[in-house]
């Protein structure tokens, strides 16, 4: 039998070899840790490099942000593709063995000559997407699937979203996302504190991306990294990890009365007929919600050029609208009974006190006020606006919903005075409240000229204006915003316009009902006998204003501006919309009707679609 004592010292003695063993141990560590950054053991090894290295290299396939949707809850941004990730590997699976013949078989699946893509290979020191003029590539089921059977711990198909496409529709309405370090620490302070956002982050520059910044922010990056070796060999059962924020909820998504398929439509119109500057705005009657809104120049969110200006939406710009404007003259000429009834006004192609001439040489003769709205007779108008005043004007321009903004805006929880068009110019009549006054001034000012100006939203408003009788609303660019899961988030419902916004003064309220219907009649006269009869050919029955404007181009040389706003069909109205063809030479043929034409006709053929 052992003594008690000789148990006790054999115990001490092993305790105290483990104590030597972990104190070791740990000064090992400490030296690993404190001292790589010198040469190790003297066999030129940089440990904090290797560690370095042998951590995960990962790709960026998901922002996180949240995404825009259209009325048919179709994705605008965020198109899903299967792509290819690359990621850099021991250089030797190159040269020999079973895994050559396989990357020279990916490069007959790309169609890639050897020598670029050995070269692409072994130049790779971060993990890259494969791309096709600049943008991450959308491999072909075929392909994808050629590739996943290769095995190749280099390549791996993966599923990436993309913002914004090539030909990005509603680019403008949608906008852009970029860097702005000023931005973030002045107005999402709490979330630049909170480390939610960093001076580097993206965030919404301009349009939609920009109004709706704060519920688009998401919860972080999904992205896939792969782990390997000193030697980039992947580590056996880590090699390739996807990393993502679970949540069902959340990236939020912002769903638009957008019709994406619309949108595409118009935009391909616009571009077939070579509009170099304009835009076209597609209201639906219902509710005047807009169901389209394309500018030109195009623009690329991807490549944003912030003084060529194309960035900038002309469907919520001012401009001059020439005749357009008659149609609040002719208005307040009813709705203030300044012309009885049968009157007739004679026109000799010149009003000489003004220095105002009309359109047509020689004049149109002695005309109605719908036969000279029909025919856009300036100077039946010019001798209108005498009987009215230029008060008159003006507040039969606000009653219209044409003065000031017009889309809408609204307090929202934590976020008042949200308005959902970004950078909206307001309709403008007088630039000096003292031209009311001048009778030259205000002759100019009754045919859609001098400091008159209107933005395509709100003349294709004023048409819906006229369709509700006289009752103006607010356009919604937004219906809600909903969880990913689908749950309603926050839903705008529409919204009559109870304030001229930039004059800040409740409104007069709109027309009397008598009066719009008249005024829509009046605008089928266009088409059947007036200035809009080429859309006579259209597929719906069609009805509208024209206008002409006069206009100084950039450059300082004389210009129009071409307008078509209207409605169809004509006998059961479902679609508002307004047409401008900017900044042309003076004299140049007129497009805006050939483009309304060809906007309703693609209107008529989506409502012909089951």
């Amino acid at each position: 039998m052992r003594e008690p004592g000789v148990r006790k010292n054999r115990i001490f003695i092993v305790l105290s070899g483990i104590t030597a063993v972990l104190v070791l141990w740990n000064i090992r560590l400490f030296w690993i840790q404190a001292a790589a950054v010198h040469s190790f053991a003297g066999l030129g090894i940089d440990l904090t490099e290797n560690s370095v290295i042998q951590r995960a290299e990962g790709i960026v396939l998901d922002s996180g942000r949240g995404d825009f949707l259209d009325r048919r809850l179709e994705p605008l941004t965020g198109r899903e593709l299967q792509v290819l990730a690359l990621f850099p590997v021991n250089k030797q699976a190159l040269e020999s063995g079973p895994e050559a013949d396989r990357y020279t078989e990916a490069a007959r699946i790309l169609g890639v000559p050897q020598n670029e893509w050995k070269s692409l290979i072994l130049g790779l020191k971060i993990p890259w997407l494969w791309r096709r003029e600049e943008r991450p590539a959308a491999l072909s089921p075929a392909e994808a699937r050629r590739l996943e059977a290769l095995g190749l711990p280099g390549l791996r198909v993966l599923p990436y979203k993309e913002r914004y496409t090539e030909n990005q529709p509603a680019a403008q309405v949608i906008g852009f996302i970029g860097q702005n370090p000023e931005r973030i620490t002045k107005q999402f302070t709490d979330q630049f504190h909170k480390g939610e956002l960093q001076l580097t982050s993206k965030i919404g520059g301009a349009g939609l991306e920009k109004t709706f910044e704060p519920w688009l922010q998401g919860l972080g990056p999904t992205s896939v990294s792969l782990f390997t070796d000193g030697e980039k060999r992947a580590l056996p059962g880590l090699d390739a990890r996807r990393i993502a924020p679970d949540n069902p909820n959340y990236p939020l998504q912002v769903v638009t009365t957008l019709d994406g398929r619309i949108q595409r439509e118009i935009e391909a119109r616009m571009e077939r007929l070579h509009i170099r500057e304009g835009a076209v705005v597609v209201l639906d009657t219902e509710h005047g919600d807009t169901v389209a809104a394309a500018s030109r120049p195009a623009f690329d969110p991807e490549h944003v050029d912030l003084s060529g200006g194309a960035w900038s939406s002309r469907a919520v710009k001012a401009a001059v609208p020439g005749s357009v404007f008659k149609t609040v003259t002719a208005a307040a000429a009813l709705e203030t009974k300044a012309v009885r009834p049968g009157e007739t006004f004679e026109c000799t192609g010149e009003l000489g006190r003004f220095g105002l001439s009309c359109w047509k040489e020689g004049g149109h003769g002695r005309l109605t006020l719908e036969e000279a709205y029909a025919q856009s007779c300036n100077v039946a108008f010019a001798k209108i606006a005498e009987r009215l005043g230029g008060e008159q004007l003006e507040r039969y321009a606000r009653k219209l919903g044409v003065t000031g903004t017009v889309g809408w805006s609204g307090d929202v929880h934590g976020h008042p005075h949200l308005h959902q068009w970004d950078g909206e110019e307001g309709g403008t009549v007088y630039a000096d409240p003292a031209e009311a006054k001048d009778a030259g001034a205000v002759a100019q000012t009754s045919i859609g000229q001098r400091d008159v100006r209107m933005t395509p939203l709100a003349a294709a408003n004023l048409v819906v204006t006229l369709l509700h009788g006289g009752e103006v609303r607010s356009p919604r660019l937004v219906d809600s915003i909903r969880f990913r899961s689908g749950r309603p988030y926050e839903i705008f419902g529409p919204q009559l316009r109870g304030l001229a916004q930039d004059a800040g003064v409740q409104t007069e309220g709109g027309i009397r009902p008598a009066t719009a219907k008249v005024l829509l009649k009046w605008m089928q006269g266009v088409v059947s006998r007036g200035t809009g009869q080429p859309l006579q050919q259209a597929k719906w029955p069609l009805a509208g204003k024209s206008g002409t404007a006069q206009i100084t181009l950039r450059n300082g040389q004389p210009g129009e501006n071409h307008w078509f706003v209207g409605y169809g069909p004509a006998g059961k109205p479902r679609y508002a919309v307004a047409v401008l063809v900017g900044q042309l030479p003076e004299g140049q043929k007129n497009t805006s009707l050939t483009l309304f034409r060809e906007v309703m006709d693609v209107l008529a053929k989506q409502d012909a679609k089951p």
